[in-house]
């Protein structure tokens, strides 16, 4: 057998008997990153909130449990350094202080600039791209590994943007790590921590 064949008969029987190499992972989309958001069934996580304002020496912080309920519904309940929630259900707003007597609830549908805020994060968390893209512009990128990566989303809105110049979500997966909001009366960085 002449040795070229030799050669090829060798290479074909090593390709059979050792394992191929692992693929290379594609790299993470926005798209990617939306269906894993999706594809998540809700759940609780504790969050940490600082507020920097600009007429203010130290930030103020704040604390409390983040809930989300497919499709529409995410509940933002603070307990220290006074317990107050924040519910968006579909197309109602709630914000309530209990301990001051206060509950308000207005329609998501007749506040445009109450709207993109809460769509913001619920969106995001839906995964659901197209009520994104009809507030705000995007600007993904994956960062490093283990499926991390950011979202930058600017609003489109003139209007929107005089209040709230971008919004920085940072995530692993399905699930969301922090939220940075840079608006004309400061800059809020939530944290969020998962539940088991």
């Amino acid at each position: 057998m002449s040795s070229p064949r030799r050669r090829a008969l060798l290479a074909l029987a090593l390709a059979l008997v050792l394992p191929a190499p692992p693929a290379l992972a594609a790299p993470l989309t926005l798209e990617g990153a939306m269906a894993a958001l999706a594809a998540e069934p809700g759940g609780t996580a504790s969050f940490t909130e600082e507020k920097a304002i600009p007429q203010l020496d130290i930030p103020l912080p704040s604390s409390g449990t983040l809930s989300w309920t497919p499709p529409d519904r995410l509940e933002k309940h603070t307990t220290f350094p006074e317990e107050e929630i924040l519910r968006a259900d579909g197309d109602r707003l709630l914000f309530a202080q209990p301990g001051r007597g206060i509950r308000r609830e207005l329609s998501l549908d007749q506040s445009p600039e109450i709207r993109p805020l809460v769509e913001s994060v619920r969106a995001t968390l839906a995964g659901d791209l197209p009520v994104l893209r009809r507030y705000f512009e995007i600007d993904f990128r994956p960062e490093g590994e283990a499926g991390r990566w950011r979202m930058v989303l600017t609003p489109l809105s003139a209007r929107l943007r005089v209040a709230v110049q971008g919004i920085e979500i940072t995530g692993q997966g399905g699930g969301l790590r922090h939220v940075v909001t840079r608006a004309s009366e400061g800059v809020t960085r939530l944290a969020i921590t998962p539940r088991p």
